[in-house]
């Protein structure tokens, strides 16, 4: 029974966003939020942070294919989690416009508005839950040598269905995704319609496909004759992506 447990271990997320204008946003991503534009590869951009392992990937999707949603988004927040904290002040200080202002134990945090009108939070503590509001934003100054973020981790809120119930809930995934129980017209449309999450990439240890087979037997999947990923899709059309590290 404990080796059972044990398979398909979640260590990690690679979310896909699709968005109107991969430049605007690109800009956005590296300049603002301090994220490294890893690898260019037509439609896609690929983020991190200076170990130049992918975080995060941007999919350009224009607007003849693809639309604003209407409503919530599947995406609730995407929450970066910075390992350093004195880099969030040096961000700070090259921004005009913030959503929201935190202070928590370990430093500084902030809420943003992307491009595409997906909210971010960017901090640094180990509990996000211990965050305070600031009304008043005070002066940040920086000595930060580097643009980009020295290292950060990726989890997300996501705005589900009510009444569904995520695939993804056999799986031990709360330290990377909190699901949100919602209502909207585009929170289960086909993830190539909107400029909202479209793919998460799932890292996982102890890979076990004949484990997910079952996990996803509702549902159509497809697993290559090398066997070395699965890809499915959530109930909200999100689709997901399981691979060994």
């Amino acid at each position: 029974m404990e080796e059972f447990m044990n398979v398909n271990q979640i260590v990690g997320i690679i979310p896909t966003l699709k968005v109107n204008n991969r430049n605007l946003n690109e800009v956005f991503y590296t300049e603002t939020l301090g994220m490294k534009a890893l690898l260019e590869e037509s439609a896609f951009l690929s983020l991190g942070d200076q170990t130049g392992i992918e975080k995060l990937v941007l999919e350009e999707a224009p607007s003849m294919r693809t639309r604003k949603v209407e409503g919530n988004k599947k995406l609730a927040r995407l929450v970066v989690k910075v390992e350093n904290p004195v880099e969030i002040e040096g961000l700070l200080s090259k921004i005009d416009s913030i959503h929201r202002l935190y202070k928590g134990q370990n430093g500084y945090a902030f809420e943003i508005l992307s491009p595409e009108n997906d909210l971010i939070l960017i901090h640094a503590e180990e509990n996000k839950e211990s965050l305070e509001v600031i009304e008043e934003k005070p002066i940040f100054k920086t000595n930060m040598a580097t643009k980009s973020l020295s290292q950060f981790e990726i989890s997300m809120e996501i705005n589900f269905p009510i009444g569904n119930s995520s695939l993804l809930h056999d799986l031990e995934v709360s330290s990377f995704i909190d699901f949100i129980q919602a209502e909207d017209k585009d929170l289960a449309v086909e993830n190539n319609v909107t400029w909202d999450l479209s793919m998460l990439k799932l890292q996982v240890k102890n890979f076990d496909i004949d484990n997910l087979r079952q996990s996803f037997a509702s549902v159509d999947y497809f697993v290559p004759k090398s066997g070395k990923f699965f890809l499915g899709k959530d109930t909200n059309n999100v689709e997901l992506w399981f691979e060994e590290v």
